[in-house]
Order: C-alpha cells, then structure tokens, then sequence
C-alpha cells in the first residue's frame, strides 16, 4: 500500500515538474519551494526505500537491482550537487528529473 502512495506522489511531482518546465502552469501557488529540488530529492529518497524493501522481503538483492536502483537516482543527485558545485552537463536536467518521477510513478501503480 505505502508503494502506491509513494508512487502516486510520484507521479504528481512528475506531472507538475512538467508542467512548470515548459511554463504551462507555474507550481510556486501549489509548492513554494523549487520543485525540481524536491523532486531531485524524491527520486533519492524513493530509490533508497525501494533498494531497502527488496532487500529485507528478499534477503539481498542482485548486482542488476542495485544498478537500477543507482541509475534511476542518478539525475537526482546530479540535480542536487549542481547546486552546491555548479557542473556544466550540457542538458537540461529538470525534464529529466520530471520524466523519471512521472515513469517511476506509472510504473510503481501497475
């Protein structure tokens, strides 16, 4: 159950980190905070739940769960360690950040 919910926050987050990056609706009137940081933070922090549920219902999890795990959480502390050491990475992260909480959310609702 705590999975849906998480995923469905997920998918939220993505749809509203969408919508402000190609200034559709401007979230500051739903979230006044930046919601591409809490997002980055989202995807982090998801990831870790979800290593930490695999890894005590199964009792260990595999070399390719832990790389998953690692790659999707990847834009996220990007995101987050450009902030405090600006790294010039040649993309737009933000959208990044949008499509992987919206595909997290979808996929954690199956």
């Amino acid at each position: 159950m705590i999975n849906k919910i998480l995923s469905f926050i997920a998918l939220l987050l993505g749809i509203l980190a969408a919508l402000k990056y190609f200034r559709i609706y401007d979230t500051a009137s739903i979230i006044p905070y930046d919601i591409f940081l809490i997002g980055a933070g989202y995807l982090i922090l998801m990831q870790i739940i979800s290593y930490s549920m695999v890894h005590i219902s199964n009792e260990g999890t595999t070399f390719m769960g832990k790389l998953i795990k690692t790659i999707l959480a990847i834009p996220g502390i990007i995101y987050i360690t450009n902030i405090f050491y600006p790294i010039n990475t040649g993309f737009d992260l933000e959208i990044i950040i949008a499509l992987f909480l919206f595909t997290e959310g979808l996929y954690g609702l199956h």
